[in-house]
């Protein structure tokens, strides 16, 4: 009796999966069937602007399929280079700032995080141009109030930012000064929020408004065409001739002269293909190499503007494959 039960059990569930497969079909494909309806008519006086196309969708006239098989590319991924951020405090003269790995939309919810962990509150929050302002807080009674400013913006190479400090001291009633009040304090604020960052680059979350507010990516391009390619810069010219220095002994130029009142640099290079690596280049290789001289020019052309141009020494016509390599070479190491 027991089997009988269990067999027509056994039963009725397989004729139910059987019903229920047929009962939940697959409409994905219904859309190919679908009859236009006629238009809505609406009473008189109702208005119909609400039932408007916003986005008509154009027909197509002439259509020709594309040979061959084509894969549509993968989106960019919004969490590229979490979890390989490298920080860096970065210094020009009295100036200091952050520089990490990760686009700004990466480290602006990092920079958020820091804030509120230390009970800093916001009183500007500015998307477009990467600005949080806090509110005026008290040190210590007795002693002036303090705020900070924090500037993200992307950095001079493509998929890293950079954080801009500013500290005031003093009373609520004073604007903003172009340089901190204290430098000491904004060191101290650098080294904190640079070791949180440091700390927290496995987050992986991403602000979409800072990513959309982010108007450019990086600030080093090359422009031109031909003999006339060249780098464009956007940094103060002083950050710029300090940065294409340093940018130059990193990539293996040896710097002879240097010239900032004519924005020049004379250079010698060596390719490393042209070097010798047997147990004798030690000794003799630096006067067997082919050894290059250049001369680099940073021009201001605008405000917080400047291109580099890259010439021979003497006369000689600089090939176009030539300067484009070199070009990319100074390019890969400018920060």
């Amino acid at each position: 009796m027991r089997f009988s039960f269990v067999r027509y059990a056994v039963i009725i569930l397989s004729l139910v999966a059987v019903s229920a497969c047929s009962a939940f079909r697959d409409r994905s494909h219904d859309y190919r069937r679908a009859q236009l309806s006629e238009a809505l008519v609406l009473p008189t006086g109702v208005s119909d602007e609400a039932l408007d196309d916003l986005y008509v969708v154009p027909g197509i006239r002439d259509h020709q399929p594309l040979p061959g098989e084509f894969e549509a590319p993968r989106p960019e991924q919004l969490t590229k280079n979490v979890g390989t951020a490298e920080v860096k405090i970065q210094r020009l003269d009295d100036d200091h700032w952050i520089l990490l790995d990760g686009e700004p939309g990466q480290v602006w919810p990092r920079v958020r995080v820091f804030l509120d962990r230390a009970g800093v509150q916001l009183a500007t929050i500015d998307n477009e141009q990467g600005i949080l302002e806090t509110q005026w807080r008290d040190i210590e009674q007795g002693a002036p109030q303090e705020r900070f400013r924090l500037r993200l913006e992307h950095g001079v190479q493509v998929g890293t930012s950079e954080i801009h400090l500013l500290v005031q001291q003093g009373i609520a009633s004073q604007p903003w000064p172009a340089q901190s009040t204290d430098p000491q304090r904004e060191r101290q604020l650098a080294r904190v929020l640079a070791q949180f960052l440091a700390d927290s680059e496995n987050q992986g979350s991403v602000s979409i408004l800072a990513k959309r507010g982010s108007k450019s990516k990086g600030k080093i391009f090359i422009e031109g065409e031909g003999n006339n390619r060249y780098l464009r810069l956007f940094l103060p010219y002083d950050r710029a001739w300090a940065a294409l220095g340093l940018a130059l002994n990193k990539a293996g130029f040896e710097i002879e002269d240097e010239a900032p009142a004519v924005n020049k640099y004379w250079l010698s290079y060596i390719d490393p293909e042209d070097k010798d690596d047997g147990w004798l280049s030690g000794f003799f290789g630096a006067n067997r190499a082919k050894r290059s001289r250049y001369v680099v020019e940073l021009k201001p052309v605008a405000e917080g503007q400047s291109v580099i141009i890259l010439n021979y020494q003497k006369g000689r016509r600089l090939r176009s494959e030539e300067r484009e390599i070199l070009l990319n070479r100074i390019m890969g190491y400018l920060h």
